[in-house]
Parts: structure tokens; C-alpha cells; sequence
């Protein structure tokens, strides 16, 4: 099968795959997409233009925006909202590639799909967790001046009902979410960002709860559920709460 794959958002995960798609001369494309703006509709004409070419399109964690008959030839690869039960999405490219992941890989996939516990748990170190999670950083696009930002909201946090609550001048959460781990390995976090985006962190029975609460503008991953909707974010934390109550 001859693929042609157009790259989603911008992180480790990402650029870890597009460093395999160079390594094996492959045909892709890469808009430098932001995680929130990862949408097949950017490269609607492009995979039109693929398809026209004989290639056969994979789509990597782009949402699927684009008419249904255009999707039905796509290869669909992501493991967020309703493909939260598939492998990493680096996993799925290595499969469908026919190569055996690497100890890095493996752990690049784990962080992306089961963040800094999936890395411990296939034995990571914390010097190895903190690097893999620098390199997510990196590709982020994060600069000391937002890490500092973050920090200082983290450190300015409150705990309500067991949740620890930082509210963020804007949406750079890294930081924030790897410096909560060490403190709190359970990850009850909510995160209230002054854009009007909400993002939280539990188990992942109460992560499925919120997410059928405020799925209408809202995104879904293993131990995390969001939404952008800035109408929605003060019952969404008052939702949160309660259900730590």
C-alpha cells in the first residue's frame, strides 16, 4: 500500500513520527498545526489530490472535519475521544509500518497515551520520564518565560475537595501537570484557563463522567478530559468539584 500521512498537532508523539516517515522516505505532509487546530479540513484538498495520486491517506489525530465520503478512504490514526481504547498513536504508525518500536518510542507513545504513569510502569527512571517529558516541551513550543508563567500559577493554587485548582493566564499546561505529578501522583487537577478552556485530570472513571457531561465542544484522552467552550467552564469546575465531594 502506497500512504501518503498528513500530521496533527504539534508534540513529542508527532514529532517522533514525522522523524519516522523522513527516516523510512515516505510521502507526507505537515502543516505545523497547533494541538488545538488539528483539523482534516486543513488538508481537504490535499488528500483529494492524494487520493487522485493513488495513495492511500492517513490521517494522524486530525479532527475528522472533512465530508464523510472523502474520510471513508482515509486511514483514521488517533487514540483521543472515541479511539480513546486504540495503542498511541506512534504505536499505530509503527504497526502499520511494520517496525518494532524502540525503548524511546515506547516511551514517547506511553507519555502521549498514559502521560508520566504509563512511562513508570513500563519502568521508566525519572531522569527518563523527565526527559521524554522535556522533549514534549520542546515540541510545544514552550519558552522559559511560559514555564516560569505556569509555575507560578501552580504555586498560587488551591486544593477544594481533594482537587488541586491553578488558574492559568493561558493554555500552557505541561509544566503545570508535571510538577502536580510528583506533588500528587493521582493527577486531581483542574486546570481553569483565562481563555475559557477547562481541563482535567483524574481516574478514568470520573475523566468518562465529565466527558459525557460537556461533550458538546470537549475533547477526551486516557486520564484527561477538556473542554474550549468559555460558556461552559464555570459549571464544568463546579461539576468537578462536586463529584470529588
Amino acid at each position: 500500500m502506497k500512504y501518503k500521512f498528513f500530521l496533527g498537532g504539534k508534540d513529542a508523539e508527532m514529532k517522533e513520527i514525522r522523524n519516522i516517515l523522513v527516516a523510512e522516505g515516505l510521502a507526507f505532509e505537515d502543516a505545523n498545526l497547533a494541538w488545538n487546530n488539528a483539523k482534516a479540513s486543513v488538508y481537504a484538498a490535499a488528500i483529494e489530490t492524494a487520493l487522485a495520486e493513488g495513495f492511500m491517506p492517513v490521517l494522524v489525530e486530525l479532527v475528522q472535519d472533512i465530508e464523510n465520503e472523502l474520510l471513508a478512504q482515509c486511514v483514521v490514526i488517533d487514540h483521543h475521544n472515541q479511539y480513546v481504547d486504540r495503542p498511541a498513536s506512534l504505536l499505530q504508525v509503527l504497526n502499520l509500518l511494520g517496525i518494532e518500536p524502540t525503548r524511546k518510542q515506547k516511551l514517547l507513545a506511553a507519555n502521549d497515551s498514559g502521560y508520566i504513569p504509563a512511562m513508570l510502569a513500563l519502568g521508566a527512571s525519572r531522569k527518563e520520564v523527565e526527559e521524554i517529558r522535556s522533549l514534549d516541551w520542546q515540541a510545544q513550543g514552550l519558552t522559559q518565560k511560559m514555564i516560569t508563567e505556569a509555575l507560578s500559577a501552580y504555586a498560587q493554587a488551591e486544593v477544594i475537595n481533594g482537587v488541586i485548582v491553578v488558574k492559568m493566564p493561558q493554555f500552557t499546561i505541561a509544566p503545570v501537570t508535571d510538577a502536580a505529578f510528583w506533588d500528587q501522583p493521582s493527577q486531581n487537577l483542574l486546570l481553569v484557563v483565562a481563555d475559557g478552556r477547562t481541563v482535567y485530570f483524574g481516574d478514568g472513571e470520573k475523566c468518562s463522567q465529565v466527558h459525557e457531561a460537556f461533550k458538546q465542544g470537549g475533547w477526551r484522552g486516557g486520564n484527561f478530559v477538556g473542554n474550549a467552550d468559555p460558556k461552559l467552564q464555570d459549571k464544568m469546575v463546579a461539576y468537578v468539584l462536586e463529584l470529588n465531594e
